[in-house]
């Protein structure tokens, strides 16, 4: 499991866990705004080599027992969501919140994504390599903008990490996020922040409410934005999940 380590080496702990299809290079590039903000920013690799069997429970065990700190902030994008709420589910005693940014929903609320993420999903948990193969032409295609150049071409080498092993590990990443999850939402008990822009199209603003629902203690911070919310509010992400 690679874990970029940078920012502030004495700084307070943020580990971020990145979006289906991204790897711990999708992120903003310049890690001084960690630094600056006293943030130690732990980035975390899911993409791989594909490991049979894992569910999100046990991806998020492997995640907490790699981390070479006792206690930290979680922040999850995208598909990177559904883990930092398992991390904080099998770890309460050691994770201080959660920032849910643009997340995939719970299992019971897949339908508000697009009909090709939920397609891929179902193909995914029937014939993972099927799906694979429809994921690896996918993630050949440009990453959409960010706002800038420079997270632009951050983002767009993140894709590329991403798939050099190959889909597999992202087809069955996405089959059992589609299956009940193997925790509750209500035994994450630390605070959660749900950044969502209004005018996303992938995992929508319906989801950020129904999660605002259903967690214990959430709040939301919805503004004008996209998918892609993660890059240009990432100061105030990071900021806001060292507390």
């Amino acid at each position: 499991m690679n874990i970029d380590d940078v920012g502030d080496p004495a700084g307070r702990p943020v580990v971020y866990l990145h979006g289906g299809g991204d790897s711990r290079l999708s992120r903003h590039p310049d890690d001084s705004i960690a630094a600056e903000l006293g943030v130690r920013l732990l980035a975390v690799d899911r993409c791989g080599p594909a490991v049979r069997g894992r569910t999100l429970r046990s991806c998020a065990e492997d995640v907490v027992a790699a981390l070479p700190v006792p206690r930290f902030a979680v922040v999850g994008w995208s598909a990177g969501g559904p883990h930092a709420l398992a991390v904080a589910a099998v770890a309460p005693e050691r994770v201080t919140r959660v920032a849910l940014v643009a997340s995939m929903p719970p299992p019971d609320g897949v339908g508000a994504l697009p009909g090709d993420v939920r397609k891929v999903m179902r193909v995914a948990r029937v014939s993972p390599r099927v799906a694979a193969r429809a994921l690896e032409s996918w993630g050949r295609r440009p990453t959409p903008p960010t706002g800038s150049a420079l997270t632009d071409d951050a983002y767009g080498h993140g894709r590329i990490e991403a798939f050099r092993s190959g889909g597999l590990w992202l087809a069955r990443e996405l089959a059992y996020l589609g299956r009940p999850w193997d925790f509750e939402l209500g035994d994450v008990r630390v605070p959660v922040t749900l950044w969502w822009g209004d005018r996303d199209t992938v995992c929508p603003p319906s989801i950020a409410r129904d999660f605002e629902r259903r967690l214990p203690n959430a709040t939301l911070r919805l503004v004008d934005d996209t998918h892609q919310i993660l890059f240009s509010r990432w100061r105030e992400i990071l900021q806001e999940a060292a507390g």
